[in-house]
């Protein structure tokens, strides 16, 4: 009876929406997913905490979030751009006021027993609304690439501050690769990253004298990039 009932489901009904899903690109986090709540209940095992099943709980609510994605036209995301905008960075100044605090850092909301991290769902928002701001104009010109950056900078000052240097970091990468595909400078880029290995290259040089040559050539190669790549006006 039961396998006769499982026999008349249309089983192509529900698997046909998602035919053209990468499943390897789909499994690979997924199974990401899994193994991390199996380290996190192997690290509480000596610890007394119960807690590591909300970990599998999150994950399985980002998998049916991202199959219902996977079939939504994302392109009508574009006229909410400014809304979503809104809401990560009223949920990250929420953490400000009503966060839990955590190992020296405010990061977290509470809602339902569970802990939700605003700055996760802010680097979502941050694509979201530089995808949409990108597509209009790109990012050519010096003003629409200040432009971008200084839409970026606000969520990436309020997760910096509670403090959260990884994701603040992430904000970096992102920012810089969808520069880069809306048609930025690759001179302007290489510009923008170039303080973070100056600062490696000078604590280099600190502690051994053979990197003082490199800090050399770093900072003539980035005078000339800036020199060649920058609007600067042009005489003669």
């Amino acid at each position: 009876m039961l396998q006769r009932s499982f026999g008349r489901i249309r089983w192509k009904f529900f698997i046909q929406p998602w035919q053209d899903v990468d499943w390897l690109l789909f499994g690979l986090p997924v199974g990401l997913m899994v193994f991390g709540g199996l380290m996190i209940r192997s690290a509480e095992l000596n610890q007394g905490w119960t807690d590591w099943w909300q970990h599998w709980i999150v994950g399985g609510i980002g998998v049916v979030l991202a199959l219902i994605l996977a079939r939504w036209r994302y392109e009508n995301l574009y006229q909410w751009r400014w809304v979503i905008y809104g809401i990560t960075n009223a949920s990250l100044l929420a953490v400000i006021f009503i966060g839990t605090s955590a190992l020296g850092a405010q990061r977290w909301i509470t809602i339902g027993g569970f802990n939700i991290q605003p700055s996760e769902f802010a680097k979502l928002g941050a694509i979201v609304t530089v995808a949409a701001m990108l597509s209009e104009r790109t990012a050519s010109t010096i003003p629409a690439l200040l432009r971008t950056m200084l839409v970026v900078a606000v969520p990436w000052a309020l997760v910096f501050i509670q403090p959260d240097l990884g994701t603040s970091l992430v904000f970096g990468a992102i920012t810089i690769g969808m520069l880069y595909w809306g048609n930025a400078n690759i001179g302007w880029l290489v510009l923008m990253i170039s303080p973070l290995v100056s600062a490696i290259l000078f604590n280099l040089a600190f502690m051994s004298p053979w990197f003082i040559g490199a800090v050399a050539v770093w900072v003539i190669l980035m005078a000339i990039i800036g020199w060649r790549s920058l609007p600067w006006p042009r005489w003669g």
